[in-house]
């Protein structure tokens, strides 16, 4: 695994539509896409993370319940800021490495849910695995896609130098499945 200079491993989670959509055409995240096995999966992943990044969008619709220790990621402020919900973050300001050592010195996992940006932000900057839930009978015209651009998730996750892991049938009612994709390790020499 990357370890980012000082032992952090940065995991991405996401839960997609046959058609790569994260949320529908007005941007929310329908029911269609929620399930209580990757909801539970999820949460016990978050639990186990020094810090979560998120969106802004991601982080209004969604409220920090379980009080994790929480980044929101937005161009909208300068650097860093400790607001009374979170600390506020600006990448174009302050690099992720930098960030790291000042809200997790020991290292830990780091846990990214998204929003698209984030999600295309983390994948250039060497993410150790992405867990992407695909809801196969699911379909969002003109909803809001995993990825910018016409690839498909996957497609996308390989040219980022991730490798599909095994697949876990998470509700066989949905036929939905958790793919944990990894990053591909460099041959021995």
């Amino acid at each position: 695994m990357a370890d980012h200079g000082r032992g952090w491993q940065i995991h991405l989670y996401a839960v997609v539509s046959a058609d790569d959509c994260i949320a529908d055409a007005n941007g929310n995240m329908p029911k269609s896409l929620m399930n209580d096995a990757d909801w539970q999966y999820f949460q016990r992943e978050l639990d186990s993370c020094a810090l979560v990044i998120l969106g802004r969008h991601s982080h209004l619709a969604v409220p920090n319940a379980a009080k994790r220790h929480r980044v929101v990621m937005s161009r909208s402020v300068a650097g860093l800021n400790q607001r009374a919900d979170a600390h506020w973050w600006n990448p174009d300001d302050l690099p992720l490495a930098k960030l790291l050592k000042l809200l997790v010195p020991a290292g830990g996992k780091i846990g990214v849910p998204g929003g698209q940006a984030v999600f295309e932000y983390f994948l250039k900057h060497q993410t150790d695995a992405f867990h992407l839930t695909r809801a196969p009978h699911v379909k969002l015209p003109g909803g809001r896609k995993l990825f910018s651009g016409r690839q498909s998730a996957e497609r996308r996750l390989v040219k980022a130098g991730l490798a599909a892991a095994v697949s876990q049938m998470l509700d066989h009612d949905t036929d939905m499945v958790l793919t944990v994709w990894h990053r591909a390790r460099a041959a021995a020499k």
